[in-house]
């Protein structure tokens, strides 16, 4: 028996190249969404991925921040303390100034030459007090400048005093030096 196929055929064919075209069209542009979709994961992955090590890097950021203000204030309490160790270090070396200060004052002292003042502001020294004569005041001022503690003594006045005598009829001298004062603690003498 023959067979006669009484439907078009080529109408059928048609269908059939349509949807091999569609099938084929369509696999190109499914790859290219799925690699798109592959891409666009992938980029979101690593953009997650940097916000990520960014809050770290920031929280890190922060806690260096704490430390270097730690450290900051660490510095300026250590220059604090050192600088309160170089006071007290002076104190300790100029504890002993004073006592050399009074001390020349009195060694320095000719024999007929009686202090009744002397007063300190700084390193400026005043010393005033009387004398026998004039040549003893001289003497003074003469030990004075020889001595470590002192410099630059000056005589700022003398005058005759007829209001006080002594014994045979002579009359007391009053008299004021100034004078720098150097603070030696080390016993050493300073070069000018």
């Amino acid at each position: 028996m023959i067979k006669i196929n009484l439907l078009p055929y080529r109408a059928e064919r048609k269908k059939e190249i349509i949807k091999k075209q569609v099938f084929f069209g369509a696999l190109p542009l499914l790859a290219a969404c799925l690699i798109i979709g592959l891409v666009w994961w992938s980029t979101n992955a690593k953009h997650t991925q940097v916000l990520e090590d960014i809050a770290v890097l920031q929280k890190k950021i922060e806690q260096s921040k704490l430390k270097m203000k730690d450290i900051e204030n660490y510095k300026s309490q250590k220059e604090m303390l050192a600088k309160k160790m170089d006071i007290i270090k002076t104190l300790q070396k100029n504890k002993s100034g004073p006592v050399r200060m009074i001390d020349e004052i009195s060694t320095c002292l000719p024999g007929n030459l009686w202090l009744t003042q002397f007063e300190q502001k700084g390193s400026s020294l005043k010393l005033k007090g009387s004398a026998l004569d004039n040549i003893s005041v001289s003497k003074y001022m003469v030990r004075l400048e020889n001595s470590a503690n002192f410099k630059d003594v000056e005589l700022l006045e003398i005058k005759t005093n007829k209001k006080t005598s002594v014994k045979g009829g002579a009359s007391l001298k009053s008299f004021q030096l100034q004078s720098t004062v150097v603070y030696n603690p080390d016993g050493v003498t300073p070069s000018s």
